[in-house]
């Protein structure tokens, strides 16, 4: 007997399948149009607590606070903050409007 509750193992039906609205992503990619960006680095936090002895000993560091990377799992693009993914973007969507396609 099959389980109807636990997942399903056909075809197309994993959770990578392309009709699954989770692993879309709300903005375009504007190179390839497909909805499949990601972030490819997080911000480095410490999560470890105070160390009092870490300012004795000249270990503070901080949590890096640089932007993410953005990446399309689809064409294999990618851009290393958010002001440069939308600078393409936008610039995809002015080649795209009709005022310029005169």
């Amino acid at each position: 007997m099959s389980n109807p509750s636990g997942p399903s193992s056909g075809p197309g039906q994993g959770p990578g399948d392309a009709s699954d609205d989770s692993a879309r992503s709300a903005q375009a990619c504007p190179r390839c149009g497909a909805h499949r960006l990601a972030l490819l680095s997080l911000p480095d936090i410490d999560t470890t607590g105070y160390r009092p002895l870490d300012e004795a000993y000249g270990m503070t560091g901080g949590p890096s606070l640089e932007q993410p990377a953005i990446g399309c799992l689809a064409c294999v693009a990618d851009w290393p903050n958010l002001a440069a993914f939308q600078a393409e973007a936008d610039g995809a969507d002015k080649d795209a409007s009709p005022a310029n396609s005169g």
